[in-house]
């Protein structure tokens, strides 16, 4: 009797035989005499079929249990495979249910084929923001006003808007008193 299991359910499985498939894809170009040709073949996903039954008391029993398979390989749920081949981390990859000769009282007879997969560690680090999510405001810039300085000659050398000015320093346009210290950015 074999056993698959996703770690918390398992169906048992009157296994018949089972069948290992492992295939490596080799390159189909020419590899130079003397070169390594270990880098001219592939490593492909570990293939393995199963042929046996699945047996219950009553054909409901049954159904229940081809239900549970049907629902771990449309979910791509990683399972264990415990019968003569013992096997962790693999999927379903196909299933058949067959009834050869009208089929069994209490039993149905069964071909799933299953895939090995890797699971790999992701490095993914999330980001997490630690300082202010708005960059902080240059320090404010102060001059002091000479003869001929004007918001519109500030607004020039420094990109500072004529009405932001004019907000900072309340002096209006033609009275900018010499001498005073202004804000300009």
């Amino acid at each position: 009797m074999a056993k698959l299991t996703d770690g918390k359910k398992t169906v048992d499985i009157f296994a018949e035989s089972e069948q290992e498939e492992i295939v490596n894809k080799v390159a189909q170009y020419s590899v130079q005499s003397g070169n390594a040709i270990s880098d001219h073949t592939q490593r492909e996903s570990i293939e393995w079929t199963m042929t046996g039954l699945i047996q219950g008391k009553d054909h409901n029993e049954i159904n229940n249990k081809w239900a549970q398979l049907m629902d771990w390989q449309f979910r791509g749920v990683i399972l264990s495979w415990r019968g003569a081949i013992y096997r962790d981390d693999f999927l379903i990859e196909s299933m058949t249910k067959d009834y050869d000769e009208g089929g069994f009282k209490n039993a149905i007879k069964v071909n799933i084929k299953f895939k090995g997969v890797t699971t790999v560690q992701s490095s993914f680090v999330r980001v997490q923001h630690v300082g202010p999510i708005t960059p902080p405001s240059p320090p404010d810039l102060w001059v002091t006003v000479v003869a001929g300085n004007t918001y519109w000659g500030w607004w020039k050398q420094y990109g500072t808007p004529i009405q932001t000015l004019r907000n900072w320093n309340k002096w209006p346009d033609r009275r900018i008193p010499i001498g005073a210290r202004a804000r300009v950015k």
